[in-house]
């Protein structure tokens, strides 16, 4: 290379960035695989990105800012619409689960009965495909 030195590429990822107080931190590998790790789409074929979604933030952001690893704990790579439902999910499991209860109860006619098909259908297939999984998630609605 003759004097020219070759820098390796970092990769940035945001760690709780979205409410104030976050960070970005950079890795030194790309810890996406470009393909929804939810519908199986991937870059390129079926849709245009994917983004890191996470689902718990476990760490404090100066303790991932001296183990930027930590970055990725609990994340998942999803494409944008994955990435909606997975929000949507995020927010539930952050959420006082009587207060979730009292705002669905808003629910009326069609809109209701879908929420409740959603609801019965998740359970079921968080029951017979992750038992574990399932047992956590309905701890947490108790």
């Amino acid at each position: 290379m003759d004097g020219v030195h070759m820098r390796e590429k970092k990769y940035k990822i945001r760690y709780k960035t979205s409410h104030g107080g976050g960070i970005v931190v950079s890795l030194p590998f790309d810890p996406r695989k470009h393909k929804c790790e939810a519908c199986g789409k991937q870059v390129g074929k079926e849709v245009k990105v994917t983004v890191l979604h996470h689902w718990w933030y476990e760490f404090s952001s100066k303790t991932v800012k001296e183990n930027p690893m930590l970055a990725i704990k609990n994340t998942n790579e999803l494409c944008f619409y994955c990435h909606g439902l997975a929000d949507a999910i995020r927010a539930l499991l952050y959420a006082n689960p009587q207060r979730v209860a009292q705002v669905a109860m808003l629910l009326t006619g069609k809109p209701r009965e879908r929420f409740i098909k959603v609801i019965e259908e998740l359970i079921y297939i968080l029951k017979t495909k992750d038992e574990e999984l399932a047992k956590k998630i309905l701890e947490m609605s108790k």
